[in-house]
């Protein structure tokens, strides 16, 4: 969605881009922007919203409370990074790549 939306919200001016004095190339500027049209304006700040929603739902939910801070935790962390399905999971990646 990111991509196909236009630079701008309020539809705004391009401007020229610079032209680079030894090999002509046009770097910078922007084309003009007709803004967002109001389905995208909707479709953007409902997926806000829900960002919103699940970071709240994540940074409140009870497991963070539980995990006890000191060498056991760290230990604990230690494990699960060797764990044989996190490691399949990262073969997998890396095969897949």
């Amino acid at each position: 969605m990111c991509r196909a939306l236009p630079w701008s919200v309020e539809p705004l001016p391009g401007w020229p881009g610079t032209v680079h004095p030894h090999t002509g190339e046009v770097a910078g500027g922007r084309e003009p922007s007709p803004g967002y049209t109001p389905e995208q304006a909707a479709e953007e700040k409902r997926l806000w919203d829900l960002v919103r929603e699940l970071s709240v739902a994540v940074s409140t939910h009870a497991y963070w409370s539980k995990p006890e801070r000191g060498p056991e935790l760290i230990a604990a962390r230690m494990a699960l990074k060797s764990h044989e399905d996190v490691m399949a999971a990262v073969t997998g990646v890396a095969e897949a790549a």
